[in-house]
C-alpha cells in the first residue's frame, strides 16, 4: 500500500513563504489566518500546533483586496 502525503501539493504555500511574499513574518501570517482575514487549510494531524497552507489564488486575492486605492501594483 502506498501512503499519500498529508501536505497538499501544487499551488499551496507555507506561512513562511507567504510571509516572504508580503514582507512580513510567519507569526503575522498565522494571525491573519486565525483572525479570518486570510483563508488557509490546516494540514496538522491530531491536536498539535496547526500547520497552515495558503493557496496561491487566495494570497493573490488577499493582496488585490488589501491594495490601497491609487497605488500602482
Amino acid at each position: 500500500m502506498t501512503s499519500t502525503p498529508v501536505a497538499p501539493t501544487g499551488d499551496y504555500l507555507t506561512t513562511g513563504q507567504v510571509a516572504k511574499r508580503i514582507g512580513s513574518t510567519s507569526q503575522h501570517v498565522r494571525s491573519l489566518i486565525t483572525s479570518g482575514r486570510l483563508s488557509a487549510i490546516n494540514i496538522a494531524v491530531g491536536a498539535g500546533r496547526p500547520r497552515f497552507r495558503v493557496a496561491e489564488s487566495t494570497l493573490s486575492e488577499f493582496l488585490r483586496t488589501a491594495q490601497v486605492p491609487g497605488e500602482v501594483a
